[in-house]
This record gives C-alpha cells, structure tokens and sequence, in this order.
C-alpha cells in the first residue's frame, strides 16, 4: 500500500508533517516530457554503468553507502516528519538501506557470472546461463516504508547493472530524493534519477522503462500490469495483505500476544504484512485475548506522548483514518465488541488541526461478514477470532483475496510448520511474525492479489531485474549434426534404441 496513479494534475508537491500537519517542503513536479527527458539520459548512462565490471560497480555502491550515512541526519529526519514514524522504526529503515548495500556487495559478482550448465542429451557441447541487465528500470515506491522499499528495489537493480527511475509515493518524497541525491555523489551521472510526481508521473515512467517495480495497492498495482503490458513490459509487483495470525492451543500465549501487539499496531499498522486477522482455538480464546488486551493497554502513541517514547506515530496516508473508521463502524453495526480503543486521540491545544493519531485498538466478536475481517485496514487494529480447531482457522485464513502473510503459534514446531504449508499466502513464520520480510536469504512476495513475482531470496533477488540469456556453443569442428538434413532411417533408428536403453 498505497503509491497511487491518478488523474489528478498540479505543479508542486507540498510534502506535509504528518505529526502537526504543516507544510514544510515543496518539490516541483517532473512532467511527462521531463521524465522522457530523464529516461534518454539514462539509457546513455547505462551503457556504460553495464560494460563496468561487476566489482567496480560494487565498489562505487559501497561508496554511495558512505556518502548516505554522511546524509543520515537530514534524511532522517525528513523520514520521520514525512511519515511520522516512531524512531525506532525509522532508523530501522536507514538501517536496511546499509544492510541491503553489505548483502549485495558481498556476493553480487558471484551471482552475477555466467554458470556452466550440462548440455544433456547433447554431447560436445557447453551450455551457459548469462544474466544481463534489463536496461532501464522503474521502480514506484509507496507512503508506509518509503526508504526500506524504494532502495530495496533500486539497489539489487543498479548492481545487475540497470539504470533506474524511482517515483516515490507523492507523500513521502523527500528521503528517497535525498538518498539519491547522496548516492549521485559517487555514481556517474544520470544511471540513478529521482522522480516526483503524482499518477501522471508514474504512468509517464511505467511507458519509458524496460521493467518496473512496484510496491503499493492492488489498485495500483493492476493499472500499472495493465499499462506495461500495452508494450510486454516485465513487472514485479508487491500489493496489499490481509495477513492472519493462527494461534494453536498449545502455544505460547505471552509471546503470541506480544507478537499479536506489535504486529498489528507497528507503524500504526500501515504495513502490508501486518498482522491484521487472528484466529484463536476456542481452548485458549479468552486467556489469549485478555493478554493482548493488556499488551495493547500498554502501547504508547498520542500528540501527548514524548517522541522518544512512542512506540507508533500519526497516520502517514491520508486516507486511511477514513478506512480505518469505517470498518470499525461496519463492524460494530454487525455485532463486534471494542475491548480497548477504537477512536482518535485528540489534542486539545491543537484543535484537530495536528496530525491524526489512533488509539491501539482490540475488537473481538468478529466474523467474515464486516469489513474490517475481509478488506485491508491498515491501521493500528488487533482483531480477534475464536474458532472450533486448527482446520477451522485454516479455512478462514485462506478465506481472502489476499496472499502476502501469515503466523502459526504453537509449541509444537513441527506440526507448525505442517500447517504453515498448508496457508495459501507466499510466506509465513512460525512462532513469528512479519520479520522474514527482511531476511535476505529468503525470497518475499505474494499470491493471489497480493502480488507477481518474488523479491529477495538470494541471488534471486538480483535476477529479478536480469534478463536470463541461454547459450549452448559448440566445441568441436564438426560439418554437420545428427539432427540436420537430410534425414536417415539409420539416424532415426539409433536415436530410438537410445530413447529406449536410457528410459526403457
């Protein structure tokens, strides 16, 4: 969630504090004939930042990083007034930009070169797997990590040797921009450009590139598919989640409920892995829920709350309170209870003008038949389900259009990873929660409508913005093949005496 394409056209960005809801940072916009422009000088640069070994391009990213953490103050601090995070959260993603730097540069080379494959059932022959740069890739980041998730992109990008144009999110522009213009530092000019802009922008960007990586809303997400494939254009797409939380009857309840707090209240819950559905065996239904009721007494968030102390801040999307009210109307209208919270937290001083904070919040008496069970809310929302047994909370939490999380408790680790396999969502923790979406060595994405294709994972996170190119050369001088005109009886004969021995 929630880097939108729109129809909406105007001449400047006003990037707004999310805490006091004041203005502090225009940004002029970057028109289609300015992203044109942009995407021309790219293709120039890239050709160059391609022929450049893979080693020198690790050394000048290595470089980027230093000149990064020179910049870490200003960009920290615009992170947390654009998004209004809390600061543990937001030099967690200063943090993941240095870490994806040092897990790229230690082993993209290796990644990088050509691997030797068997040429079977040919024989003389040498067969090559080459990973080439697409040429130029765009890549539009949303509003709710918009460092963690626009560099993630353009880093692994750049390294296969891409040029790249980033749009970050309309509402939290200013970190990207400011760790691109910290990288363009060292890098050559042009191989790396900043973007700002609205929908207009983005879609001008999804028609110049050769690929394009995408992390927003569904919504965004299939206009963007819709556009790219006008022209075959490969996308990557990370969308929306609707993720659940099984808890077992034999779990264990004080870490499950700690997890259940964070997980759904983190970043005001703005966070497509959130933890948004909790299904709970009826056994341990009450003693679960009474626990994260005290869990979420105990979360710190609030215009009154000191800075360093809040564990989350405003709502950095603007939109979102809208949602997030009304699914919790929806919800009460069809029989659901509010154990803790449930509305804003004002401040009288500030005479609703200041940023829009929400109260951790705890509904229990859900079903699938509200909102706020079914459709994404994004917020800092816990809800609570008990169910009969472990295959009815399966079912409910397969239940969804969505695929992108999920959690099993259980002391049990094995039949916890037995039902783990068996949730339809492209990854899940046990005894966890939402973390494994920064484990590099594991490979992140969605099913359903959460989302096309995997990032992360290794050397895969590098080939999902490589070409892969097959070679098979032969080495020996011969004037002909087995295969080529004219045909024998005899030849034909042999090969089925050979399809036999071998399969027969």
């Amino acid at each position: 969630m929630t880097a939108t394409i729109t129809n909406i056209h105007i001449s400047n960005i006003q990037v707004v504090d999310k805490a006091s809801a004041q203005i502090f940072e225009n940004l002029k916009i970057d028109d289609v004939s300015a992203v044109v422009e942009a995407a021309k000088r790219a293709r120039i640069a890239q050709i160059n930042w391609a022929a450049m070994p893979v080693k020198q391009r690790v050394k000048l990213l290595k470089q980027a990083r230093k000149e990064f953490l020179k910049d870490k103050n200003k960009i920290r601090d615009a992170l947390a007034r654009e998004t209004g995070k809390a600061p543990f959260d937001v030099i967690g993603e200063i943090f993941s930009v240095c870490q994806d730097i040092s897990h790229y540069s230690g082993k993209a080379a290796k990644w990088l070169k050509p691997k030797k494959v068997s040429t079977f059932p040919l024989f003389g022959k040498k067969g090559l797997i080459c990973y080439k740069p697409f040429g130029l890739v765009g890549v539009i980041s949303p509003w709710n990590a918009p460092l963690t998730l626009a560099i993630g992109d353009i880093l692994p990008a750049l390294y296969a040797g891409n040029a790249v144009l980033v749009k970050p999110s309309e509402i939290t522009p200013l970190a990207v921009k400011y760790t691109v213009d910290a990288f363009n530092r060292v890098l050559p000019k042009d191989v790396l450009q900043c973007l700002i802009g609205e929908g207009p922008t983005g879609a001008a960007l999804v028609d110049q590139v050769d690929m394009v990586a995408v992390t927003g809303s569904c919504l965004t997400g299939k206009r963007v598919m819709e556009r790219a494939s006008q022209r075959l254009v490969p996308v990557l797409l990370e969308l929306g989640g609707k993720d659940p939380m099984i808890v077992l009857k034999d779990a264990d309840l004080e870490r499950a409920a700690n997890a259940a707090a964070w997980g759904s209240c983190f970043m005001t819950g703005q966070v497509c892995m959130s933890i948004e559905r909790i299904y709970v065996e009826k056994e341990v239904a009450e003693q679960f829920t009474q626990k994260l009721k005290e869990k979420i007494q105990a979360i710190r968030s609030g215009p009154d709350v000191i800075r360093d102390e809040m564990d989350y801040g405003p709502f950095t999307g603007p939109k979102q309170i809208q949602i997030v009210e009304d699914h919790i109307a929806d919800a009460l209208a069809k029989g659901a209870s509010i154990d803790v919270g449930g509305s804003r937290i004002q401040k009288d001083s500030l005479q609703g003008k200041g940023g829009v904070y929400f109260q951790p919040t705890l509904v229990t008496n859900v079903n699938h038949g509200m909102k706020i069970m079914t459709e994404e809310t994004f917020g800092p929302i816990a809800c609570v389900m008990a169910v009969n047994d472990v295959e009815e909370a399966l079912r409910f939490a397969n239940d969804s259009e969505y695929g992108l999380n999920a959690s099993v408790w259980t002391r049990d680790i094995n039949h916890g990873i037995a039902i783990a396999n068996r949730v339809n969502a492209g990854n899940v923790c046990v005894n966890d929660c939402v973390i494994s979406a920064g484990v590099h060595s594991l490979p992140f994405g969605g099913v359903k409508q959460s989302g096309v294709g995997r990032r992360h994972g290794n050397e895969n996170g590098l080939y999902a913005f490589c070409q892969i190119q097959s070679l098979m050369i032969e080495k020996r001088r011969k004037k002909s093949e087995m295969n080529w005109f004219p045909y024998k009886i005899s030849t034909a004969n042999r090969l089925e005496k050979l399809m036999m021995f071998l399969y027969g």
